[in-house]
């Protein structure tokens, strides 16, 4: 199966051993702070940080239901490099080197000023005044 490594301005597809190892290195907590290794949108591990502040992870598995979070959020780059390059090889063990916690799926809520009825209902109002101050 095909993986991607994706930062935020960086894609590799199919990544080797040692880019994965660059990638991860390069996190610096400013501008690079994100590297995602997916199988796709719903299938990834991800870290998070720096290498000097160390490293939160995450990864889903095929629904925002089955989404987990690393409870360490200072992990070293040493473990972490480690651990993406087993979940390269497909090599299920990754998943022993961290305690993991799940992470709730909470769907965003649109206020009602925001939605088609809230905005349609809005503008009645407005037109409202300017009709009941025009007929004054």
């Amino acid at each position: 199966m095909s993986l991607t490594l994706t930062t935020h301005d960086t894609r590799f597809d199919d990544p080797d051993a040692a880019t994965i190892a660059s990638v991860l290195g390069a996190l610096d907590g400013g501008v690079h702070v994100v590297a995602t290794l997916a199988h796709s949108e719903l299938r990834y591990l991800q870290a998070t940080g720096s290498v000097s502040a160390g490293f939160a992870l995450e990864h889903q598995e095929g629904s925002l239901d089955r989404h987990y979070g690393s409870r360490t959020v200072s992990l070293p780059l040493g473990p972490v490099t480690e651990l993406f390059l087993k979940y390269a090889r497909g090599d299920e063990s990754w998943r022993l080197g961290v305690e993991w916690e799940h992470v709730p799926y909470v769907p965003a809520k649109t206020p009602w000023h925001s939605t088609w009825a809230g905005l349609t209902a809005l503008l009645l109002v407005v037109i409202a005044l300017i009709w009941f101050w025009h007929g004054r």
